[in-house]
């Protein structure tokens, strides 16, 4: 992919709650390590797909770019990363710290 970041595309999706609040998670690496991360999307379905696993979560899917994405996250102290989402499966973790 061109112009991507590992399997991030350029432009992703997030889920607003507004207020500059974002849906976020939290998972275990592999290695064991626990990490907070800005919950991203490759498409406004998989979005969609998330909210309704996550107890019918609400907010507005909203289209990103790959750097406004890291900047939020970055700008949230309690993020570690980005979680790139396919459904409800991270199919890839960016690392902002």
């Amino acid at each position: 992919m061109m112009g991507s970041f590992g399997s991030f595309p350029d432009e992703i999706y997030l889920i607003s709650m507004g207020d500059d609040k974002f849906a976020c998670n939290n998972a275990t690496t592999p290695d064991g390590m626990t990490v907070n991360g800005l919950a991203c999307f490759l498409s406004p379905d998989d979005a969609t797909t998330y909210m309704g696993a996550e107890s019918h979560l609400g907010g507005d899917i909203k289209k990103s770019s790959f750097n406004d994405a890291r900047e939020i996250a970055k700008g949230k102290p309690v993020l570690d990363c980005l979680f790139l989402f396919q459904g409800v499966q991270i199919i890839e973790i960016h690392f902002v710290r």
